[in-house]
């Protein structure tokens, strides 16, 4: 299997349909998994934090945060590369330090 292009998006919450919580929740890993590599047939999942400004984190790994931990070396600073896309969401790769970490 190749490698998923990317680690993480950011998406608008304007992405988000559905009647109830769980739908929109449902609408919004429809498109964040297969993007992720997520392959939920064989017990994967995305994991969605809301963020200000109206936007949803989303991750394969339900630990993973937007900037380093407190008392990490490179505490408070990005663990991300954004690249915005055409459709209004921000694709996410780790930067080095953070796959080691």
């Amino acid at each position: 299997m190749d490698p998923k292009p990317f680690d993480a998006l950011i998406v608008p919450e304007s992405w988000k349909s559905g009647g109830t919580q769980l739908d929109r929740i449902d609408s919004v890993l429809r498109v964040a998994e297969p993007l992720l590599g997520v392959d939920r047939p064989r017990g994967g999942r995305a994991f969605i934090r809301r963020q200000p400004g109206g936007r949803l984190f989303i991750t394969a790994d339900p630990r993973d945060t937007l900037s380093f931990p407190v008392g990490h070396p490179r505490e408070g600073r990005p663990r991300y590369t954004w690249t915005p896309a055409v459709d209004g969401s921000e694709r996410g790769v780790l930067v080095e330090e953070a796959r080691h970490a």
